[in-house]
């Protein structure tokens, strides 16, 4: 699929009034400084980068304002001030051509109970089924394929992607994208147990997502035991992330692919759970906690602190005891120098 931009057409999609050098060709790709070639644009987001930036052969190159040096032949700079945003803005209109929005109707195989409330501009894809007393807000755009079950509620301009099913009573926010493979309001995992088996303890709470979050393809978000399951306000929330019943997740948290939270955890705002986190039941974490890749939470953790490991601790303190670990080997040699000394 191929698109193109003229330079004047950057300028105006950054609102930029002042660029560098000249250049009057079309643009018609994206590349890294060290890849570039003409026709493309790159961006320079500053530190080790900048060493590429005297070859690199891009036709436009986004750069921080007040960049030292000067564009090359047929080469434009323009300064902003975060070339990385920049060219988020210039990526959304690409987007935009190579992936245009769906007319909004409904297609005549989606299944649609007459109890449904659905916004004329709404887009339902093929094979959609839409249970009763479903509302769907302004501008929301369902690809095909997806099942909303009784009750549930979805905002303005959100986007749900192939497959994705919302399970009964599904409360989502506004401008929230749920891409393919998503399961929201399945049976939390909860069972009693005794002498003759595990039996099913009822789930009947819901799960409730805010405004602008995010849910990567195929993550599972149970509903709760009782009451509910909450995503905060611009959480973004990976591919194959599993989040248990009763989770009250904060506001524009991060958690990354393949983290599994058990059940009831509250976790606060602005946190990061890198990759594979996994967090045991019924835990306080504060806001800005960063989890790194693989750790393990099984306490409460206090805001503002960055833990690693299985069980996880402070990270500085695991750190430490990692130079500790690799000094035992000279350690016993010691040791054992001493022993045959003596002896």
């Amino acid at each position: 699929m191929k698109w193109s931009l003229t330079v004047d057409a950057v300028l105006k999609i950054l609102g930029a009034e002042n660029c560098l050098g000249k250049y009057t060709g079309d643009l018609t790709g994206l590349a890294d400084l060290r890849e570039s070639g003409p026709g493309d644009i790159s961006f320079l987001t500053g530190g080790k980068y900048a060493k590429h930036l005297p070859e690199a052969k891009a036709s436009l190159i986004l750069v921080p304002e007040g960049q030292e040096g000067e564009p090359g032949d047929a080469q434009v700079w323009v300064p902003v001030k975060d070339p990385s945003v920049a060219l988020a803005s210039v990526c959304a209109h690409i987007e935009a051509i190579l992936v245009p929005r769906p007319e909004a109707g409904i297609h005549p195989t989606a299944i649609i109970d007459p109890t449904a409330s659905i916004d004329p501009s709404v887009t339902v894809g093929p094979y959609c089924i839409i249970e009763e007393n479903v509302v769907i807000g302004k501008g929301t755009i369902l690809e095909s394929q997806i099942r909303i079950e009784r009750g549930s509620q979805i905002g303005v301009d959100c986007h749900i992607f192939h497959g994705a099913v919302i399970g009964w009573g599904t409360l989502i926010g506004n401008r929230c994208r749920l891409f393919s493979g998503v399961v929201l309001g399945a049976d939390g995992f909860g069972y009693h147990s005794d002498a003759t088996g595990h039996h099913r303890l009822p789930q009947i709470g819901i799960v409730v997502l805010e405004d602008d979050v995010d849910v990567g393809a195929n993550t599972c978000i149970d509903r709760a035991r009782f009451a509910e399951t909450r995503i905060g306000e611009g959480t973004k929330i990976d591919n194959l992330v599993q989040i248990g019943h009763n989770n009250i997740i904060g506001k524009h948290n991060i958690l990354c692919a393949f983290v599994g939270m058990a059940g009831s955890n509250v976790l606060g705002d602005f946190c990061v759970m890198a990759g594979k986190v996994g967090l045991s039941g019924h835990l306080k974490i504060g806001d800005r906690v960063t989890g790194t890749a693989q750790c393990g939470i099984t306490k409460d953790v206090p805001s503002d602190t960055i833990l690693s490991g299985t069980p996880a601790q402070p990270h500085h303190k695991l750190m430490k005891e990692q130079v500790r670990v690799r000094q035992l080997p000279q350690l016993f040699k010691r040791v054992k120098a001493l022993e045959e000394a003596r002896d």
